[in-house]
């Protein structure tokens, strides 16, 4: 336990010089703000972020539009820690332990397999969070999928096999028989 602590530290360390962003070039202290108008680099701001080697000090740019003022981390929707305290492999991790056993049950997992501290109601928003978002992309790929195949239906050129059908690519396709079991 000393020795993985130890390299926990030493990567949280590492990690965190890497994630030291500059201010901006002179010429770079402004970008697109969704209003339509220019947000203007104001300061370097730190933030902390729960990782898999643990807690890192992220530095980087904030934006203010002076119009609406909305603000803006560039490097945070860069890095996936956009309105999260948690780098995206923890986010997995509390997914992961959250899905099959009680959250306060996944909570003790990430402390005794990852030495991670988190909250109950970590794991269960993350798992809650991210089970919504896999919902969400499987609609779609249903969608995707149902509408792909009947575009590739109306256009394949089907012949039956004693082991299923048979699909030839169409004219200009690439010239590849699959069998469709």
């Amino acid at each position: 336990m000393a020795v993985r602590s130890a390299m926990h530290h030493a990567g949280a360390t590492a990690l965190s010089e890497l994630l030291q962003f500059p201010a901006p070039a002179l010429d770079q202290r402004s970008l697109a703000c969704p209003c339509g108008d220019q947000a203007v680099y104001q300061e370097v701001r730190s933030k902390t972020v729960l990782t898999a080697v643990g807690e890192v000090s992220v530095s980087r740019p904030y934006y203010l539009c002076p119009h609406c003022h909305h603000g803006q981390f560039p490097a945070d929707v860069e890095l996936d820690i956009e309105h999260t305290e948690f780098s995206p492999a923890v986010r997995r991790m509390q997914a992961l332990v959250g899905q099959d056993a009680p959250f306060d049950q996944g909570r003790q997992q990430l402390k005794l397999l990852a030495d991670l501290e988190v909250t109950t109601k970590a794991v269960e928003r993350t798992a809650e969070t991210l089970g919504e978002d896999v919902a969400r992309g499987d609609q779609q790929e249903v969608r995707f999928s149902h509408t792909a195949r009947s575009e590739r239906r109306e256009k394949a050129d089907w012949n039956l096999s004693a082991n299923g059908y048979e699909v030839r690519a169409p004219l200009g396709a690439r010239r590849r028989t699959e069998t469709v079991r």
